[in-house]
């Protein structure tokens, strides 16, 4: 039991660090704060999660062989990212990302640049952060240690059952769209983000270059981006107008005064 939370506690938190690595790199690239990261509600991608426990078990015997190390985390977290790919593909008819832009990728799925820099966060994962964190984990009682992990566990299968249950539901509702009138499948689309509309606006925030494969999936995908921007302008709108209303009152209570 102790052994399985242990690993568990391994595989979630570097599935957070995995999302605070995404928010990073997309507040550089979008020059703002960026916190819709991951296919989940929580803060974690479990993607870098599985990349981790993949090194863990299988590259930490080429310690001792930096060049081999390096190739082997290319390799490895290559095909995770491929396998991903395909696999969300499949079951929600969606491509998440694509790297078809960037030189020297494989059917759009995993890219040369990236497969290398995840090569490097390999070597740094061996050599650095994993002893780090062997080393913290192994100092947490026993009976801590499966109480958090538990908890964790507990929180981590709710939101993966939850967000499963939305995408299926989206994958199913944007599938019946039949019409290829723009405002008919505007309204559609307003509709089924409406009753979703929280978990959805993370997620198409999260991946902006989302693709559908379904009939009329561009137009379906211009329709999501084209409402979630009218949310986002709505909200700022209302943001305004209640500044401006707190700023009126206040100005109303100092001339009463």
């Amino acid at each position: 039991m102790y052994h399985i939370c242990f690993y568990f506690l391994m595989f979630f938190s570097y599935s957070v660090m995995g999302w605070f690595v995404e928010c990073i790199c997309c507040t550089i690239e979008r020059k703002k704060i960026t916190f819709d990261r991951g296919f989940l509600l929580g803060p974690y991608c479990p993607i870098y999660g599985y990349g981790a426990m993949y090194m863990y078990f299988f590259l930490s015997r080429y310690y001792h062989e930096p060049i081999t190390l390096l190739i082997m985390a290319i390799v490895g977290t290559s095909a995770i990212e491929f396998a991903t790919s395909y696999v969300m593909e499949k079951i929600f008819k969606a491509r998440w990302w694509d790297y078809s832009e960037m030189k020297y990728n494989l059917d759009g799925r995993i890219c040369l640049r990236n497969s290398f820099l995840f090569g490097i966060l390999g070597v740094i994962f061996i050599y650095i952060i994993n002893p780090i964190i062997l080393y913290l984990f192994k100092a947490i009682p026993e009976m801590v240690l499966i109480g958090i992990s538990s908890i964790l566990f507990i929180i981590f299968t709710i939101d993966t059952i939850v967000s499963f249950s939305i995408m299926m539901k989206l994958k199913l509702n944007l599938q019946n769209i039949k019409k290829d009138s723009t405002s008919y499948i505007d309204k559609e689309v307003k509709k089924i983000i409406s009753s979703n509309s929280f978990y959805l606006k993370k997620l198409f925030h999260a991946f902006p270059k989302v693709k559908l494969v379904i009939p009329k999936g561009e137009q379906i995908i211009s329709s999501i981006q084209k409402t979630l921007g009218g949310f986002d302008e709505l909200r700022k709108e209302r943001k305004k107008k209640i500044k401006e209303l707190k700023k009126e009152f206040q100005e109303s209570r100092k001339k009463k005064n």
